[in-house]
């Protein structure tokens, strides 16, 4: 059986996503809405739904976001897990199609597919890259680390005893990067099977990790998001040749892919704040952290060729 974590936060979407899963081709699962702000909304929305494989959840703290994710985890009872979003939608055929590379690949014990991104009309806007059916931890992570790859949360399933034994998901502030990081983990040892139809569509909106909560905590996530990538990659002991290749080119790609991640935060930030105010920031911020001066010219590049963009 798969097990389904839904932890709901928002409502906007949350009906699409339950009837997207419930539609489901593949019958063998269960879903699990935690709602730990007791919102009486996702309640009505959730409870409209007369299905008996809905577990619904009301919760009396609300947790940061990862370690809501690990509660979500621990109410699993499926040999297989699955960490859905409250706004995307998945294909008929998701499940189905991930079992077949479960059985396919016995000893992989992370699977994913490719991903439709949409609007919040729920127009399509892109797919992202295609990968091979089967990579290593290492090319999976060197393929991350290098931007060839897009990765979101729900189009991932897991081995749930394997997820749980690492400990659930990796903590980092605004849960920013933490699903990256657990699938590397989950991939190391035996690698990772992947499906080339877009199963799952992964909606953008202003309220997604990437671009909301506070900059200098998803900042501070980078920074330890690169720390850990590291500690990761001196962890490993290769064994031959093509390995050692890749463990020297991992380390060599690791500084590149901390600066573009600060330089995505700063753009960001740029775009949601005043430009004045986000000079300074920037300038003070430099102070303390010896910041490149580029990054902030960078951004505020970006700002301003938004406002001159938005002024037609």
């Amino acid at each position: 059986m798969i097990s389904i974590g839904l932890p709901a936060i928002k409502s906007s979407f949350l009906s699409d996503a339950i009837s997207s899963i419930l539609d489901q081709r593949y019958k063998e699962f269960e879903l699990i809405v935690v709602n730990d702000r007791k919102d009486l909304i996702i309640r009505e929305k959730v409870l409209s739904f007369n299905d008996s494989r809905i577990r619904y959840i009301e919760e009396d703290t609300i947790l940061p976001v990862v370690n809501n994710w690990n509660r979500v985890l621990s109410y699993s009872k499926g040999d297989l897990f699955i960490l859905f979003s409250d706004d995307d939608i998945c294909h008929p055929d998701f499940l189905s199609e991930l079992i077949l590379l479960a059985n396919r690949y016995p000893a992989c014990d992370i699977f994913h597919c490719r991903v439709k991104k949409i609007d919040e009309n729920g127009d399509q806007l892109e797919l992202t890259t295609e990968c091979p059916e089967y990579e290593t931890g290492l090319e999976f992570l060197e393929n991350r680390l290098k931007g060839n790859r897009e990765h979101f949360a729900p189009e991932f399933m897991v081995r749930t005893d394997k997820l749980k034994a690492i400990g659930g998901f990796v903590d980092l502030p605004c849960a920013w990067g933490s699903d990256d990081l657990t699938w590397f983990r989950l991939s190391r040892q035996n690698g990772i099977a992947y499906s080339a139809e877009p199963l799952v569509s992964w909606r953008r909106s202003p309220d997604q990790i990437s671009i909301s909560g506070s900059f200098a905590e998803r900042l501070l996530a980078a920074e330890k998001y690169g720390e850990w990538i590291k500690s990761f990659i001196l962890s490993v002991n290769p064994t031959t040749d093509q390995e050692r290749n890749q463990f020297f080119e991992l380390e060599a790609l690791l500084p590149g892919n901390l600066e573009n991640q600060k330089t995505f935060l700063m753009t960001v930030h740029a775009q949601n704040h005043n430009l004045i105010r986000h000079l300074i920031f920037f300038l003070k911020y430099r102070n303390r952290r010896k910041l490149k001066f580029r990054w902030v010219i960078y951004s505020l590049s970006q700002k301003f060729d938004k406002r001159k963009f938005n002024k037609r």
